[in-house]
């Protein structure tokens, strides 16, 4: 591993292993890791300064969020970002979600209201913090909130199923320079649209701007693997 694919890291013993877990998560989302690239313990125990058990520990939880893979022959590697599967997923999830957008403009409450409009001040302030990871935790409880009020349980499900697969593409999108920004503007022009009770609106915004987010996870994928 070269000196400069690694960002200087200061960790205390108390934040050991959430740094570790959080520089080799940004290291691979960034694209300095690539797909198939090996991740040996104690080449990263080495670099980072610490023992090889938070490195251990950090690649497990990794592969939790599908970022790492193992395997008896390699070991840990970096997984790679399919983009058949992104295409299908996002397929998926542009069809369910613009359909609950829809319910969900008839159905909401003044309090599911006021409760996305808390999380988007939330959003507000981790941008200007540039905590990109707690903007996606807050972007998935915004968007939690309305589509369970689209109020059809199994489709809340499903859209829930759908989301946590595409959550290593989320995360992604999350890294992509000036991206994330636009999360505040549409997560205010979607609850305009939801006070008005503007359904077919609550569609064609919930549909454009996951096509947009496909298209953009795609175009990068595919221009960072050639």
């Amino acid at each position: 591993m070269r000196e400069n694919d690694v960002d200087s890291l200061v960790l205390t013993r108390q934040t050991t292993q959430e740094s570790v877990v959080d520089h080799i998560r940004t290291l691979i989302l960034s694209r300095k890791f690539k797909p198939g690239d090996r991740l040996v313990q104690s080449d990263l125990a080495e670099e980072f300064g610490v023992s090889r058990t938070p490195i251990r520990e950090a690649l497990h939880d990794l592969a939790s969020e599908g970022l790492v893979s193992f395997s008896a022959y390699k070991g840990a590697t970096v997984a790679d970002f399919s983009l058949v599967e992104l295409e299908e997923i996002y397929t998926v999830r542009i069809a369910l979600e613009s359909y609950a957008a829809f319910l969900a403009a008839q159905y909401i409450t003044e309090e599911e209201l006021q409760q996305m409009q808390a999380l988007l001040e939330q959003t507000e302030e981790a941008l200007q913090q540039a905590d990109h990871l707690r903007m996606l935790q807050l972007n998935r409880e915004f968007h939690a909130i309305l589509y369970n009020a689209s109020r059809q349980s199994r489709l809340y499900e499903m859209i829930i199923n759908h989301l946590d697969l595409s959550d290593m593409y989320r995360r992604l999108y999350f890294t992509v320079e000036h991206l994330y920004t636009n999360t505040i503007t549409e997560h205010q022009e979607l609850l305009e649209i939801l006070q008005r009770g503007d359904s077919e609106g609550a569609e064609q915004h919930t549909r454009y701007n996951l096509q947009q987010t496909a298209s953009v996870l795609i175009n990068f994928l595919q221009e960072t693997q050639q």
